[in-house]
């Protein structure tokens, strides 16, 4: 099996939170089952980018990206790291900017990033059986594969899968967006609409394949109003495609015995400086 796993994060590439410790680990747990995975993610700054990455990218090719009723340059870089592929997807106009997420025109950047997923399969060595999407950001890659390129044989033979890792975060928006920053038909609204909005994870749950969350507990959080900030509805109505898998952790990078960034390294014989890399933290927080 060939996994690409499609986020909007990953390490050590691009992070600010934990779906990048996820992107990071998860291929080479998954290479060392001898599962196929590489990773495809935004080429946000490779100016800013650690000298010793920004080597490690080789250009491959240059296409063009539907988005809506234009199209927008894509550069497809790859990159080696820890015997992991990464496929890094440059637009400097979507991604060229001082923080990742949080600008006025989130929708219409993912929506390139997704559409860009897609119609880079062609222009690489890799024909994934599966994409793994990540929250909303990725969430308009199963929407699109439904929508425009269904019927395509090599593309109908990829499935979907989409975890939900932070239910909060849905990708919502107004129905003005559909056409122009979308490119999502009208008669094709109710794949993404829900509550009266655009809400990009919605179509996510409604095209994938499969849908999982970051541990079983959570997965039957997200059956209750409280918790899935109003996902419960279509996530009870699509409950015989939900599962939930405990997320793992890098044992190399997150190691007490060797990580530069604590302030005493520790293992299980002095387990006891555990206390003083949290007494040293609060010092330093003040």
């Amino acid at each position: 099996m060939k996994v690409l796993f499609a986020t909007s994060e990953a390490y050590p590439f691009a992070m600010s939170g934990g779906l990048a410790d996820v992107a990071g680990a998860l291929p080479k747990a998954l290479k060392k089952r001898l599962v196929g995975c590489r990773v495809v993610m935004p080429l946000y700054n490779a100016e800013a980018m650690k000298p010793e990455l920004k080597e490690k990218l080789k250009f491959i090719a240059a296409i063009t990206v539907p988005v809506a009723w234009r199209r927008q340059y894509c550069g497809i870089y790859e990159a080696r790291f820890d015997g992991i592929i990464y496929y890094l997807l440059d637009n400097q106009y979507y991604f060229k900017r001082d923080y990742m997420y949080g600008h006025f025109d989130d929708a219409e950047r993912f929506a390139f990033f997704s559409r860009a997923v897609l119609e880079m399969l062609p222009h690489i060595d890799y024909q994934p059986d599966v994409i793994h999407c990540n929250d909303w950001h990725t969430a308009l890659v199963p929407v699109y594969k439904t929508l425009l390129y269904g019927g395509r044989y090599e593309y109908d033979r990829i499935k979907t899968l989409f975890t939900i890792h932070n239910v909060q975060y849905q990708g919502t928006y107004g129905h003005e967006i559909l056409g122009d920053v979308l490119g999502i038909p009208a008669e094709a609204v109710n794949f993404v609409e829900y509550n009266g909005c655009v809400n990009l994870m919605k179509g996510a749950v409604e095209c994938a394949d499969a849908v999982n969350t970051v541990s079983p507990t959570y997965s039957k959080e997200l059956m209750d109003e409280w918790y899935a900030h109003g996902m419960h509805v279509i996530l009870k109505e699509r409950a015989f495609k939900l599962s939930g898998i405990v997320n793992g952790i890098d044992t190399e990078v997150y190691n007490p015995e060797t990580d530069p960034d604590i302030f005493k390294n520790y293992n299980k014989e002095s387990f006891g400086d555990k206390a003083e890399n949290k007494r040293k933290l609060q010092e330093f927080m003040g």
